[in-house]
């Protein structure tokens, strides 16, 4: 895609589902504003940026009809931030694009993948190199990442990625307390996604299925944290013993949304 997420045409398009649960690209350019058209058609890559960032489950597509349906993250961040402002808001459609599964590729593959070979900062000819690694191509394979974090209208409140003076630094997410319930929330969202009916799991296992930790750019002191925070708002147990944390859910992901902009300063 060449077009980064603007957050007024997010924001109009997550208001549409709040009504309707079905349209055509046209119509829904007609109602919200999103151009479409051949040169300037946002409305597709803005659906498809809305399911990885997991905030619309998009159906199929019948009868010229495109079906969706809102999240209950969706719900969440409509309910308090519906524009999209909040730091934290930002870092978790952040968060949830660089998801290994239901994400974008590309961000997984910068966030996670690139920041595992190369670090949280490098020179911006070994990321060219990563890139033709993986894909054959060098910046055209990122496409408007860069734009993403860089542009006020996206996601610039997070600034997630930046490049300056030839060398590239991949933030990691702030562990202020609110940052902190938001990475809280997602980790729960990954426990649906990955083990639904599962009261207990290990924390290594929901590492392996989503990437979310690597992708916050946490170390073990910062893990720790979140877990010991966790479990002292009553969300989770946590059993320490094996080495590999255990965790036992106390409580809905649901629940736990509600409470995601409490501590926002």
């Amino acid at each position: 895609m060449t077009f980064q997420p603007e957050r007024h045409y997010l924001t109009a398009l997550l208001k549409f589902a709040q009504t309707q649960t079905s349209g055509t690209i046209d119509g829904i350019s007609q109602v919200t504003g999103i151009p479409t058209g051949k040169s300037t058609g946002k409305v597709k890559p803005l659906l498809q940026y809305a399911q990885g960032m997991g905030l619309l489950e998009i159906g199929p597509t019948s009868d010229g009809l495109q079906k969706f349906a809102l999240t209950s993250l969706a719900h969440a961040i409509l309910r308090e931030d519906p524009h999209l402002l909040e730091e934290n808001t930002q870092w978790a459609l952040h968060l949830m694009l660089c998801g290994r599964r239901g994400g974008a590729e590309v961000w997984y593959a910068v966030f996670v993948e690139a920041a595992n070979i190369l670090g949280r900062a490098f020179p911006e000819a070994q990321f060219e190199q990563f890139l033709v690694n993986r894909y054959g191509s060098s910046r055209d394979a990122v496409g408007p990442l860069f734009r993403t974090y860089a542009d006020p209208a996206a996601f610039a409140n997070a600034g997630a990625i930046a490049c300056d003076n030839g060398r590239i630094t991949l933030r990691r997410v702030p562990t202020q307390p609110a940052l902190i319930d938001t990475v809280a929330a997602l980790l729960l969202l990954a426990w649906d996604e990955a083990a639904p009916n599962d009261t207990q799991v290990a924390l290594s296992a929901l590492e392996a299925s989503s990437g979310l930790l690597a992708a916050t750019g946490w170390g073990l002191e910062e893990q720790s944290q979140l877990l010991t925070e966790m479990e002292s708002r009553g969300l989770l147990h946590v059993d320490r013993q094996t080495g590999n944390p255990i965790l036992t859910r106390l409580i809905s992901t649901d629940q736990v949304l509600r409470t995601m902009y409490e501590r926002l300063v």
